[in-house]
């Protein structure tokens, strides 16, 4: 096929772009920074790039990006922002205006990669414009076929965004929201897994006109992951419940911190994402990769910690 792809300079974007030229498919990227590509993906023959953003100048790169192509898979988005207005204007606006050029292009296929948290858009701003974005997609897009993905947390070689946990587990910690953090239920993602799953499955119409969290685990306690965790490193991993009495007022300060300077990752709404007592998804993976080996090769890439 020939699909157009957002996103491609992300964790999550650089894995499925390989998968996808892996498996023979054309790909146009849209892309704000072409140079962070690997030198190899971008002179590979079957891809072409068209530079540009969700905002400035969205519609002069959009001329030729959908045009001609089988499905768009929206990946792009943000996933920490200093208000809501710019997680809205990213994962809501920014989706809305990829929707509607596949519909201008009459693209017979979109794939949206969501996230798990717009099960719950009240609990944040992020959760919130995911949501968001997945009702302006649909009102945009009515030509063909439409796939959700509201991916559950994903984890895999290299990901920065997961990295400050892996340091934690080599030192045998494992810090968990206190309170009732025992009640908390969550399904994770490697990413192999899940461009596997997207690859094999979204593209070619598995998940036409649904919502799929597609997962390497479905329900996974904290006790069961820092089991995992322990094997996987062959070493003691011990949970650190902290207090609520202590995480609201550094996440307090760092709402404010984020909002006026773009600092810091911890705000309240992310503090209410990660209180959440069922994350858990209803759709796992055919043959995932065991959880140990998945915990394993993405503990070993972060070679320096």
């Amino acid at each position: 096929m020939k699909i157009a792809l957002t996103g491609a300079t992300g964790f999550l974007g650089q894995h499925l772009l390989k998968a996808l030229l892996g498996k023979g498919h054309k790909v146009n990227a849209l892309i704000r920074s072409p140079n962070k590509l690997p030198p190899e993906l971008r002179a590979h023959p079957a891809l072409t790039l068209f530079q540009g953003d969700l905002q400035s100048d969205f519609h002069n790169a959009l001329s030729g990006w959908a045009k001609d192509t089988d499905c768009v898979i929206h990946l792009a988005g943000l996933i920490k922002a200093r208000t809501l207005a710019e997680f809205m204007a990213i994962n809501a606006e920014g989706a809305r205006q990829i929707a509607q050029a596949a519909q201008t292009a009459k693209v017979s296929r979109f794939i949206l990669l969501s996230s798990i948290a717009a099960r719950q858009p009240e609990l944040s701003g992020y959760s919130a414009s995911k949501y968001a974005g997945e009702l302006a997609v649909k009102q945009a897009y009515t030509y063909g076929k439409l796939a959700i993905i509201r991916a559950p947390a994903i984890f895999g070689p290299n990901d920065m965004a997961t990295r400050p946990i892996f340091s934690m587990l080599k030192k045998g910690l494992l810090p968990v929201a206190g309170g009732e953090w025992k009640n908390i239920n969550l399904s994770m993602t490697y990413v192999n897994d899940l461009t596997r799953d997207i690859v094999g499955n979204a593209v070619n119409g598995a998940y036409d006109d649904r919502i799929v969290s597609p997962s390497t685990i479905s329900k996974m306690s904290w006790e069961d992951f820092a089991a995992f965790a322990s094997q996987a490193l062959e070493r003691p991993v011990r949970i650190l419940p902290i207090p609520i009495f202590i995480m609201k007022p550094v996440a307090a300060i760092t709402s404010v911190s984020s909002r006026a300077f773009g600092v810091g990752h911890l705000t309240l709404g992310k503090l209410r994402e990660f209180r959440y007592p069922d994350w858990t998804s209803a759709d796992e993976i055919d043959n995932p990769t065991p959880m140990i080996e998945a915990l394993r090769i993405t503990a070993a890439s972060y070679k320096k910690d």
